[in-house]
């Protein structure tokens, strides 16, 4: 149908349906590619950590439990439950599989060591010595691999590399949520969300 011809409820219509989805559902689907650039210009300011699955928080806001406890979480956080690896100048990596050895430590280590504890892995010591460094890690940008996988480049030159395996499949590899509003993005073995 052409537009200079279609009746003017059906133009209305079609012009007010991306106001109406958004108002019913919440948000407008994004590409993969469209989601990641909400990341560009935000630096990397905390990681937290949940079991095997990696929080990277972007951006600083604050958000209130139902309780009133106010925590600093990022204004973007990139929950990530899959393999992945930050790879800094030169050749050194942080890897996904860095939760199973322990941390380092002066003198001699606790006899009781058990890595589902956060701050307990040499991941989550190596991380949280990154993200205290005075340089911020700003994301540049993005790029979409195979898998929903995908690049994050940073201004320091460092890049998080999330790599989805096809063999071990999850219902949910990787989220991309916002702390202020209703933005979403969810890529698992079956779709992206």
């Amino acid at each position: 149908m052409n537009r200079a011809c279609a009746p003017p409820y059906f133009v209305q219509l079609c012009l007010s349906l991306p106001k109406l989805y958004t108002s019913l559902f919440g948000h407008m689907h994004y590409t993969l590619q469209q989601a990641l650039e909400k990341l560009s210009g935000l630096p990397l300011t905390k990681t937290t950590r949940r079991e095997l699955v990696q929080y990277f928080h972007f951006g600083k806001t604050h958000y209130t439990t139902p309780q009133g406890l106010v925590l600093d979480v990022g204004e973007l956080t990139l929950a990530v439950n899959c393999p992945w690896q930050l790879q800094q100048p030169g050749s050194d990596h942080i890897r996904h599989s860095d939760v199973f050895i322990r941390r380092r430590e002066a003198g001699l280590p606790t006899p009781v060591w058990d890595w589902k504890v956060p701050g307990s892995s040499l991941r989550d010591q190596r991380l949280q010595e990154l993200t205290n460094k005075a340089e911020a890690l700003v994301v540049l940008g993005a790029e979409s691999q195979q898998h929903c996988g995908f690049i994050l480049h940073f201004a320091n030159h460092c890049q998080l590399t999330v790599s989805p395996d096809p063999a071990q499949p999850v219902a949910e590899y990787w989220q991309l949520f916002s702390n202020t509003d209703d933005f979403t993005f969810a890529a698992g073995a079956d779709s992206i969300m």
